[in-house]
C-alpha cells in the first residue's frame, strides 16, 4: 500500500469528539478534568483539529542545523586543542565566549576553508578587533556571526559595554560593512529565560530590545535592505511550548523587518537554559537537555548548544562534556539527520500554541512600546519587575506541588549530599555595585530547596 487511505472511514467532527471523551469521563467535569492552563495563562485543551487550529506558514526556516560547541577564549594551547578535537568529532560551528580580544588569526587560521560557523560572545565592544575579525573570516571563507548586544550587556550588567555615546554608532559602522554570511546584531533572549520569564514575556521582551537595537542604529543612517539578528534563545523542558515559542519568535521577528522597512533574516542559536538544571538528582539534566534540544530541532533553531548536566556546579571535564557533545551527535544520526525544521507544521497543538504565544507576545510588545520601548522600560525597572514577580510565583507553585521537577520536590533521594562536589556557586550571585539600572538576574527555580538541603547536610 503506497498511500494511507482513510476513505472507508466517516468524518467525526469535534462535537462528537468532545461527546465521547464526555461519556468516558462517567459524569466528571470536562473543564476541570481535561483543561489545564499554562504558566503563560493558555488554556491547553485535550484534544485539536483543523477547527481550531490555523495553519500559518513560517518564514526563513533552516534546512538543517548545526551542531555548535561552546568554547572559552582563555588558554591559547587550550583553545586550540579543544578547536581540533571539535574538528576531527565532525563539529562545524563554534561558540568563542571572550571577556577581551583575542588574535582572531589563532583561530581563524585552523579553521579556514572548512565550511566552519563562528558565533561570537563577548562582553565588550571593540570597533577595530571586530573589524579584523570579519576581514580575516571573509578571507577564511567562514561565516561569522559577531553576535553584538550592547543592550543585553545594559540588561545583564546594569552597564553601558562603553560610553552610551561610543555603542550604536561603530556597531552601524559595523552592520553596514557586514557584506558576507553571517550577522553583525545579537538579540541574547537567553537572560529572560534563566531569570524567569515565562515564554510570552520572553518573546516581547525578545523582540521589543531587537526593536530598540535597530531604532537605535537607524539615528546613524539607512539600514540595510536586509539585516540578519543572531537570537541567543534558552529553552526548558515543556517541550511542545518551546518548540511553537522558536516558530513564534521568527514570525515576529519577519514583522520587526516589516516594521523598519527591511528584511529581517533569523538565525537562531539555542542552548538549555540553566533555570531549570538541578543541583540534587542531577542525571535529570540529561533528560531536560534533550527535551530541550529535541524542541530546538523542531522549533526551527539554525544552531545547537548543550551543555554538560553539571555546568552549573562543576568545572569543565570531558565525562559530562563528552555526554553533552553525544546528545547531539545522537540526535543528529539517529533522529534529526535528514529531517528539516518544517516538520512540526501543520500539527493543530503546536500551530494552535504557535498562534497563540505570538498573538499575546505581540499585545505586549505593543504595550511595552507604547510606554517609551525597550530602553525606558528596562530604566524604569518595569521589565525587571515582572520578571522578578514571575519568578516568585513560579517558586510558589514548586512549593505547593503546583510544579513538579522530579528529584527536588517529588521523588528526592534524602541520601544523596552534594556539599562536597560542587566546585562553581550554583546559586544567585549577589554583587552590589554602582549601576545605571538594575541588572536582570539570572536565577535558578529550584536554588531554594537546594540551599536548604546543602544546609541541612553540615
Amino acid at each position: 500500500m503506497s498511500a494511507l487511505d482513510f476513505s472507508e472511514f466517516d468524518p467525526f467532527d469535534d462535537k462528537l469528539w468532545k461527546q465521547q471523551i464526555q461519556f468516558d469521563l462517567k459524569g466528571k467535569d470536562y473543564n476541570k478534568e481535561l483543561i489545564w492552563e499554562s504558566p503563560e495563562g493558555i488554556p491547553v485543551q485535550p484534544f485539536y483539529t483543523k477547527n481550531n487550529s490555523q495553519v500559518t506558514p513560517i518564514e526563513d526556516l533552516p534546512s538543517t542545523w548545526q551542531h555548535s560547541a561552546q568554547i572559552y577564549m582563555g588558554d591559547n594551547q587550550v583553545v586550540e586543542h579543544l578547536l581540533k578535537k571539535r574538528l576531527d568529532q565532525g563539529i562545524r560551528s563554534f561558540i568563542l565566549v571572550c571577556d577581551s580580544p583575542f588574535d582572531p588569526s589563532k583561530v581563524i587560521d585552523l579553521l579556514a576553508h572548512k565550511n566552519v560557523q563562528l558565533i561570537l560572545e563577548c562582553s565588550f565592544l571593540n570597533r577595530s578587533w571586530l573589524q579584523e575579525c570579519m576581514d580575516k573570516a571573509k578571507a577564511a571563507q567562514i561565516r561569522l556571526h559577531l553576535n553584538q548586544d550592547p543592550l543585553h550587556h545594559l540588561a545583564k550588567t546594569g552597564n553601558w559595554p562603553a560610553h552610551p555615546d561610543n555603542v550604536f554608532k561603530p556597531l552601524y559602522e559595523v552592520l553596514k560593512d557586514m557584506k558576507y554570511e553571517g550577522s553583525a546584531l545579537g538579540v541574547h533572549s537567553l537572560l529572560y529565560a534563566e531569570s524567569g520569564a515565562n515564554n510570552i514575556q520572553q518573546l516581547a521582551y525578545t523582540l521589543s530590545q531587537a526593536n530598540e537595537t535597530l531604532e537605535q542604529l537607524s539615528q546613524f543612517g539607512t539600514l540595510p535592505e536586509s539585516v540578519c539578528l543572531n537570537y541567543t534563545v534558552g529553552l526548558g523542558p515543556n517541550y511542545f511550548f518551546e518548540i511553537a515559542k522558536l516558530r513564534a519568535l521568527r514570525q515576529l521577528s519577519t514583522l520587526l523587518g516589516a516594521i523598519h522597512n527591511c528584511t529581517i533574516k533569523t538565525h537562531i542559536t539555542a542552548l538549555p537554559a540553566q533555570r531549570y538544571m538541578t543541583l540534587y538528582d542531577f542525571n535529570n539534566n540529561l533528560l531536560r537537555h534533550s527535551t530541550a534540544m529535541m524542541a530546538a530541532v523542531l522549533g526551527g533553531a539554525d544552531a545547537l548548544c548543550n551543555l554538560p548536566y553539571d555546568h552549573h556546579y562543576k568545572k569543565s571535564h570531558d565525562f559530562s562534556q563528552g555526554l553533552a557533545e553525544n546528545q547531539l551527535f545522537i540526535l543528529e544520526s539517529e533522529v534529526f539527520g535528514t529531517a528539516n525544521a518544517n516538520m512540526a507544521s501543520g500539527a493543530y497543538y503546536i500551530e494552535h500554541l504557535t498562534e497563540k504565544l505570538a498573538e499575546q507576545a505581540l499585545t505586549l510588545f505593543k504595550s511595552i512600546e507604547a510606554t517609551g520601548g525597550w530602553l525606558t522600560t528596562i530604566k524604569n525597572g518595569t521589565i525587571q519587575r515582572k520578571i522578578k514577580e514571575r519568578h516568585e510565583k513560579s517558586v510558589n507553585e514548586l512549593e505547593t506541588m503546583g510544579a513538579i521537577v522530579v528529584g527536588l520536590n517529588k521523588y528526592p533521594d534524602a541520601t544523596q549530599k552534594m556539599q562536597d562536589q560542587i566546585e562553581l556557586y550554583p546559586f544567585q550571585k549577589m554583587n552590589p555595585q554602582k549601576t545605571l539600572v538594575a541588572p536582570i538576574v539570572p536565577r535558578r527555580l529550584t536554588q531554594h530547596i537546594e540551599l536548604q538541603r546543602l544546609n541541612d547536610e553540615k
